[in-house]
């Protein structure tokens, strides 16, 4: 992994990740960002999403059938779910060992996993609780 320079944009965007809860959009991040600092661009904040990313400091997690990637602060393998009718994203806490079993596999067959997502999609029991 190439050395990715430290700036203050950086620190700041990474700061502001590290405090917020949930899975925030890049928008969302931006949005904090700008409270504190309105100095700095939506551009700046989106390229530093990018590159801590790349730095494997934080993880994006892929839009699934519309909406924005979401990112992740939370470094330690786990699962996700999406609610359909809200759009959150939560932390699943399932045990990884079959999943690491299938990528052992993989990989005896010739096959180089970098990485891997899972994620479950349904209803949220808030939103539950609104249909009701």
């Amino acid at each position: 992994m190439r050395q990715v320079r430290q700036t203050l944009q950086k620190e700041i965007t990474y700061n502001t990740i590290m405090k917020m809860m949930g899975h925030p959009t890049a928008e969302e991040v931006y949005d904090s960002v700008h409270l504190t600092y309105p100095h700095v661009s939506k551009a700046t904040v989106y390229r530093n999403l990018a590159s801590l990313e790349e730095k494997g400091v934080i993880k994006r997690i892929p839009k699934l059938g519309g909406g924005s990637d979401r990112y992740d602060k939370n470094m330690i393998p786990h699962f996700h779910a999406k609610c359909k009718c809200c759009g959150k994203i939560f932390d699943v806490a399932l045990p990884l060992e079959g999943v690491l079993e299938k990528a052992k596999v993989m990989e005896d067959e010739g096959f180089s996993l970098n990485s891997y997502q899972l994620i479950f999609e349904g209803t949220c029991t808030e939103c539950r609780l609104k249909e009701k």
